[in-house]
This record gives structure tokens, sequence and C-alpha cells, in this order.
């Protein structure tokens, strides 16, 4: 057990709101991979992580499953910021040895992928949308100049 690991989590850009954590449950209860890998348990991350099991946090799987999708971050009574601190404990454990670097770059394109997947989705309906609204409007002027 380290009981400086919580401080030096804090110290970190990211880590700041950590000791703020009350374990209420709300970033599990939010998250959407806890809805379908019950093994993924972010208030049990953040207790570990308050408690000062380093080794076992660091070197935790988990800690690649996030989404960083922020529903904690914005379910949080605490503003805990949750999503923050998995990245300051994923640094931590590349840093530390237990992750290569490699695994966080592919993490981190997936993410943008995932990212740039969903706008792209969002642009194909908002553009079907106005094309819709705009073949609308044009059979209803047609209309009205028939009439």
């Amino acid at each position: 057990m380290d009981n400086n690991f919580k401080n030096e989590i804090t110290s970190r850009p990211g880590g700041e709101n950590l000791l703020m954590c009350y374990s209420c449950g709300s970033c599990t209860a939010t998250c959407p991979i806890s809805e379908i890998d019950e093994s993924f348990n972010p208030r049990l991350l953040i207790k570990k992580s308050l408690l000062g099991f380093k080794e076992e946090v660091l070197n935790n799987d988990d800690l690649w499953k996030c989404i960083q999708c922020r529903r904690c971050v914005a379910h949080c009574p605490q503003d805990v910021k949750f999503a923050d601190i998995m990245r300051v404990l994923r640094n931590m454990s590349i840093e530390d040895g237990y992750y290569n670097k490699e695994l966080k770059d592919k993490v981190d394109r997936l993410d943008k992928t995932v990212y740039q997947y969903r706008l792209d989705i969002v642009a194909d309906h908002l553009n079907n949308k106005k094309d819709i609204d705009e073949s609308m409007k044009t059979m209803d002027t047609s209309g009205d100049q028939n009439g």
C-alpha cells in the first residue's frame, strides 16, 4: 500500500479533484461500459486510489476500458472528473511500466475514430434531414403555384 498515491494523482493536471469523491457511485451508475461489463467499476477504482492500492490500480486492465464519454463527469455531485483521473492513471501506469505507450496511442486513436464516426453519422443525418426539408418546401411551393 502506498499512502502517497492519492497525492501523486492530485498533483497532476486532471487529478486535482480526486479527494472530493465520497463514493456515491454516480460515476458507475451512469457509465455505459459498466452497463455492459459489470466488472468495470469506476467508483472502486477511485476508492482503491484513495486507499493507496497503487500497484493494483496502475496494473488494472480497467484503466483502458473507459471510453472518455464524460457521463461520469456530468453526473458527479462532487465534480470529481473521473474521466480526467482515468487519463492521469493511464499515464502513471505507462510511466511505472505496467503498460506501454503503444497501448495508450492505440486507445487514443480509437477514441478519436469513434468520435469522428459519431460526428459523421450526425452530419449525414442532418444533411439528409435538410434535403428532406428542402424537398418538402419545394413540394409545398409547387403545390401553391398549381392551386
